[in-house]
């Protein structure tokens, strides 16, 4: 029996953000056994990404986690996302831990994963609720709340003549937010605009007592 499969009382919302009206889904008890998945976390290596600008350390998913959620929203990647039904998905997750330190500036503000409009993401909270949920925003100086591969080019070079003159979060505009609620997930496009939010507690380097987290990319296998 997968520890990770979903218990009878998870619970599905789904919200409209913005002016665009991105999907944004909030998934409540998604896994039967939330605390095995902690377990598991803390008997993973964990360690520095060097090839994203994550504000901390990372470590491997299970496998057995990837079958559980993607079994549970099969139905809500396709009504909500627009993944196609019978298609094979990529997945791509791993466990995020919030270390402790400063941020650097380009951390401090709203990223996209990618440009893609089929690339959806998923966090899925595993932390005490000292910790804050994550926030979506509106880039002020284009209106831009989705960044799609026609906007790209010029929303990073106005994002970082901005980042560079010092207005970090001033250029933006919250439009949403999906609270912190241990073993929530939620659900959203890659390409909206965001950010953990990283106050409200002290973060801590153990996965029992920080801001953990289990990360998650999907889209559709070419």
């Amino acid at each position: 029996m997968n520890p990770y499969g979903p218990p009878a009382s998870a619970r599905l919302e789904i919200r409209r953000i913005g002016a665009e009206q991105s999907p944004l889904l909030i998934v409540d008890d998604p896994v039967a056994e939330p605390l095995a998945l902690i377990d598991a976390a803390c008997r993973t290596a964990f360690y520095t990404p060097d090839h994203t600008l994550y504000p901390g350390v990372n470590a491997r998913l299970p496998e057995a986690y990837y079958a559980a959620i993607l079994a549970l929203l099969r139905g809500p990647l396709e009504g909500v996302f627009g993944l196609p039904a019978k298609s094979y998905l990529d997945y791509f997750g791993f466990f995020g831990l919030a270390a402790p330190g400063d941020l650097r500036p380009i951390q401090a503000v709203p990223h996209y994963d990618g440009a893609d409009p089929g690339l959806v993401a998923m966090v899925h909270y595993l932390c005490p609720e000292t910790y804050e949920g994550t926030a979506f925003y509106r880039h002020r100086a284009t209106g831009i709340e989705t960044v799609d591969p026609a906007r790209e080019a010029g929303f990073a070079g106005v994002a970082a003549a901005e980042l560079e003159a010092g207005q970090g979060m001033a250029a933006y505009e919250e439009i949403a937010r999906a609270g912190m609620r241990f073993n929530r997930l939620i659900v959203y496009r890659g390409n909206s605009l965001h950010r953990g939010l990283l106050g409200g507690a002290d973060l801590s380097a153990d996965p029992l007592r920080g801001r953990l987290t289990a990360n998650g990319f999907v889209k559709r296998k070419v």
